[in-house]
């Protein structure tokens, strides 16, 4: 009686793992090293690090059953679980990397061909990669970029066998810096012994982060303000700031009769700017003097806004009659002018280009800047 041939094979008793690499960095031309060892990573810890080795054994494609040749189960389960690691490899190479591996047909043949790609020590690459460091500098790079850049240019370097010397890499690191740097790079070369290259880069990060603080601008315009209490009955004779009367476009005379002026709540129809009327606005004289009868003196809605520029503001207040306690009022300034240095406890010459704009466009120079104490 003839054998029965089995109708059904067992298949392995193996799972087949769907390998995500999104998270991975995709492969370029110089960050070979890091992608390696986080692909690598990623498969040993799912058990499949095998799969990347071309010297590991295959199963048979065909297996014998009573004399019958048929497909072997665990070549079938290698087979998928290698073209899925196979498609995630692909997927975590950029365009420009691709066409590298456009020859192999599975894991192990696109992993060894990228390592005899980038990690063979040719003497072009190892030199290549040298005068990419002698040239590498700051310029407008961060210190984590422009660190980056020669660290892992000294990684790939002695993948190759060309392992540069730890004093060379901070001299590497130094060299590359901007004068602003000069003070730190003169501390650092000064020492007998070199720093690591985590203690280095923490060092260049928070001068990098001291010199952003003091070059930033200020996000708000510096407003000069001028606030004035004159009290002709009282008898307090001390130097403060808002007992002398200092000259602004917008002082009034001494004999100008009380009042407290209501401000302007409405917008300008001529710079579109609140706080001020048409008439008052500093532009229309010179719209006037430069309008004609063939051009209107005033724009056409809608009015664009200007610009916000520093202005020096007044605040007064007349008071006549008994003797009341002085008291100042607030302008919300942020800086105040005066003509007379007796009025600043500390003052030095101030030698910048900045100037006071006045109401009519023009601008009053300034001579000294100090600070007081006001009671």
């Amino acid at each position: 009686m003839a054998e029965q041939i089995p109708e059904t094979i067992n298949l392995a008793q193996t799972s087949i793992v769907n390998v995500n690499m999104a998270n991975v960095t995709k492969l370029n031309s110089s960050n070979y090293i890091m992608w390696s060892r986080q692909v690598h990573a990623l498969l040993d810890g799912y058990g499949l690090a095998k799969h990347l080795d071309s010297s590991a054994t295959i199963p048979d494609l065909q297996i014998t059953v009573n004399d019958i040749a048929a497909p072997n189960p665990a070549f079938e389960a290698w087979n998928r679980q290698d073209r899925l690691i196979y498609s995630a490899l692909i997927g975590a190479i950029s365009l420009s990397v691709q066409s590298v591996v456009t020859r192999a047909d599975t894991a192990a043949d696109v992993w060894v061909t990228l390592a005899h790609t980038y990690a063979k020590p040719s003497r072009g690459h190892i030199k290549q990669l040298k005068h990419q460091l002698k040239n590498w500098t700051k310029g407008t790079h961060t210190i984590d970029d422009y660190v980056q850049g020669l660290t892992s240019r000294f990684d790939q370097l002695a993948l190759l066998g060309k392992v540069i010397d730890h004093e060379d890499q901070v001299e590497y690191i130094l060299g590359g810096l901007p004068d602003d740097y000069k003070s730190v790079v003169d501390q650092l070369e000064g020492r007998d012994i070199p720093p690591t290259l985590t203690e280095l880069h923490e060092k260049l990060l928070n001068y990098e982060a001291k010199l952003l603080t003091v070059t930033s601008p200020s996000p708000y315009p510096i407003t000069a303000n001028y606030v004035n209490n004159r009290n002709r009955s009282s008898n307090n004779n001390k130097s403060t700031l808002n007992q002398h009367q200092s000259w602004t476009p917008n002082s009034q005379p001494r004999g100008f009769p009380p009042r407290t002026p209501r401000p302007y709540l409405g917008r300008c129809q001529i710079c579109g700017v609140h706080g001020h009327s048409a008439k008052r606005c500093s532009h229309l004289h010179s719209m006037v003097s430069s309008g004609s009868n063939n051009q209107p003196l005033l724009p056409t809605p809608p009015y664009p806004p200007s610009p916000w520029l520093p202005r020096a503001n007044i605040a007064t207040m007349n008071q006549n009659g008994g003797n009341i306690t002085p008291w100042i009022l607030d302008s919300g300034a942020t800086h105040h002018i005066t003509s007379d240095l007796s009025n600043l406890a500390l003052h030095q010459p101030y030698n910048g280009g900045e100037e006071v704009l006045i109401g009519d466009g023009s601008g009053l120079p300034i001579s000294h800047t100090g600070s007081i104490s006001l009671p």
